[in-house]
């Protein structure tokens, strides 16, 4: 019997597209992780929906591990916990990475309610 291999190319966005981008190239993980966790604190405080292609170093031969498996990890577990609508790795021949979707934030003007003035 001949095995068909499988083909995971439909799980790979190879468009890029996306309404923002976050270019993390160059940077160790330490910093690429706050860089995420900013961007997801900013989306927030936003009441749009909007989807960002998070950029990676390509893996280079003989280099050893990339970013790619402990990024995708955290975006998985940014998944779980809501604040990532969807997530779907990313390629192309310059580099790597994962296409986010962000939810509309939660705090809106009506939850936070206004600004405390504090006067002298």
């Amino acid at each position: 019997m001949d095995e068909v291999p499988l083909n995971f190319d439909h799980l790979i966005d190879r468009s890029g597209h996306a309404e923002y981008e976050l270019n993390l190239t160059g940077l160790d993980l330490a910093h690429t992780l706050e860089s995420i966790r900013r961007m997801i604190d900013r989306q927030r405080r936003r009441r749009g929906t909007r989807s960002v292609l998070i950029r990676l170093d390509p893996p280079v031969p003989g280099q050893g591990i990339t970013l790619f498996r402990p990024v995708g990890q955290h975006l998985v577990e940014l998944l779980k916990q809501g604040l990532i609508a969807k997530v779907k790795p990313y390629a192309d021949q310059e580099c790597t990475g994962f296409v986010i979707h962000l939810p509309s934030g939660k705090a809106t003007d009506e939850e936070t309610g206004p600004e405390e003035v504090t006067t002298h």
